[in-house]
């Protein structure tokens, strides 16, 4: 089980909970969730700041990538 998980369920939250607090979709939480997908930073940022917690707390060991995307924005990467 991965730390986001972990945190998640330590705070008796749903994934739909975490999804609607976010301002994502439940399948885009799901996958950030189950290292499917890359996290973007800012996303990263605002669930440790959900749980009141250090981002590095949730999210290492981890990598940063920068998307392609037209925001050029960094992305957190769980390292498999």
């Amino acid at each position: 089980m991965n730390r986001l998980k972990i945190i998640r369920i330590e705070n008796n939250k749903t994934q739909e909970q975490m999804a609607k607090e976010l301002e994502i979709g439940i399948s885009t939480y799901n996958q950030y969730e189950n290292s499917e997908r890359d996290i973007p930073y800012s996303v990263a940022k605002n669930i440790a700041k959900l749980f009141e917690v250090e981002i590095d707390s949730i999210f290492l060991p981890t990598r940063f990538t920068v998307s392609k995307t037209k925001e050029e924005e960094t992305k957190v990467k769980p390292i498999k």
